[in-house]
């Protein structure tokens, strides 16, 4: 258990390049300049809380399914998940345009984001942040893929935290920087995002693909109406 969990943080701590291409113009928005001393990192770590907690919110709503489906169906939706992270990676590379991983509230949070962002009160930042958390995001997918692996909702909650704590280093360094790195630096780490992408989505295949190897991709199999995951090699 102590293994996924690092696992999961270091999913967000390697992953947090692809926060900074794709969120890191919406962190450079939000008003945190306004603020000085010990209010600006409150409000820096509040907007980082809330956006842990849309992740946490998620994984809560998707573990709660988990007892309807059969780990071999739970393997072939990691599977695809890898798939279409394969193909956003392509379309990313090539420019095309009018592509993008689409939810049913995606458009509600982007009206709503930019409405709360104009607001000057220490809940917004909270609210700014959980906001943004429900944005469509591959990388957040993967993480919530993940999730489903620990064995009770608290672990699941506490998986999703860690994954959101590895991702801010690099964003609490661009709200702090901000004077002092340009907006052309987000648009190169952006160039990044199929790179990981490919990364990402390749991760999710194999983990989907019940291989046997350690961590990256068990094996599951049931005994007794139980799911039983060899995650690690037997001593001989």
């Amino acid at each position: 258990m102590t293994a996924a969990f690092v696992t999961i943080f270091l999913m967000g701590f390697t992953g947090s390049l692809h926060c900074a291409g794709m969120c890191g113009p919406i962190v450079w928005m939000v008003p945190f300049q306004q603020y000085s001393g010990v209010k600006k990192y409150t409000t820096i770590v509040l907007y980082h809380l809330g956006r842990s907690t849309a992740y946490a919110l998620m994984a809560s709503v998707l573990f709660s399914f988990k007892s309807l489906f059969h780990p071999q169906v739970q393997q072939y939706i990691s599977i695809a998940l890898g798939c279409l992270l394969l193909l956003a990676g392509l379309l990313s590379f090539f420019s095309i345009k009018g592509w993008g991983i689409k939810t049913p509230w995606g458009d509600w949070v982007k009206r709503n984001l930019s409405r709360v962002m104009q607001q000057m009160s220490i809940p917004s930042f909270i609210l700014t942040g959980f906001l943004n958390g429900l944005l469509p995001c591959g990388l957040v997918y993967m993480a919530l893929a993940a999730s489903m692996s620990f064995a009770d909702l608290p672990s699941v909650i506490l998986g999703m935290y860690l994954f959101g704590m590895g991702t801010m280093p690099l964003l609490i360094a661009i709200s702090v920087l901000q004077t002092r790195v340009p907006m052309s630096f987000l648009h190169k780490v952006k160039n990044a995002v199929p790179i990981l992408l490919f990364l990402f989505g390749s991760i999710l295949i194999v983990r989907g693909m019940n291989l046997g190897i350690p961590y990256l991709s068990p094996k599951l199999e049931m005994h007794q109406n139980e799911v039983k995951a060899e995650c690690c090699h037997h001593p001989e």
